[in-house]
């Protein structure tokens, strides 16, 4: 008869221990914002979304305004833009960013889905950069299926650190 074989408890090294990779430092180099997007075509208006959600937007745009001010060319659709933030923020997961959105959007998710039935074009627009291999975006089950009861496609903008920067 073989020897019975023996568990053999092997410890793992905190460094590569799935769990423990989800600490501050990993989020040092990681760049991220979410924004919730509502895009029209001619006929549809973001002042039209403002009154029907009763929620001011962090930008908006109307057919015929000027896309930049360095150039005399003109938007042919709406956008009303809801951002989770001011701007790029550091050291933030994509999901807390999502769940900001989630908890001013929920409240108004009948209003949501008929612009969209009205011809709007709903997308949640995510940017995240980090450091090459240096971070895994987590979106969890809850943030999943908050966002699937709400309108609208889930854009994923994803880059490294030196792209952003390079860019601004």
């Amino acid at each position: 008869m073989l020897p019975r074989p023996t568990a053999i408890k092997q410890r793992v090294p905190s460094s590569i221990r799935w769990r423990d990779r989800r600490t501050s430092w990993t989020l040092a180099s990681v760049q991220t914002t979410a924004t919730f997007r509502l895009i029209g075509d001619s006929t549809l208006t973001a002042e039209a979304v403002t009154r029907r959600l009763g929620i001011l937007p962090s930008r908006k745009f109307e057919v015929g305004d000027r896309v930049s001010r360095r150039s005399q060319a003109t938007r042919r659709s709406s956008a009303w833009l809801l951002n989770s933030n001011s701007g790029i923020e550091d050291g933030t997961e994509l999901a807390q960013h999502l769940r900001r959105l989630l908890d001013d959007l929920e409240p108004v998710t009948a209003q949501l889905w008929d612009l969209v039935h009205a011809g709007y074009q709903a997308n949640w627009f995510c940017y995240i950069a980090s450091h090459a291999t240096e971070h895994a975006a987590e979106l969890d089950r809850p943030t999943l299926q908050r966002l699937l009861v709400l309108p609208g496609d889930l854009w994923l903008d994803v880059c490294s650190e030196t792209d952003h920067d390079a860019a601004s």
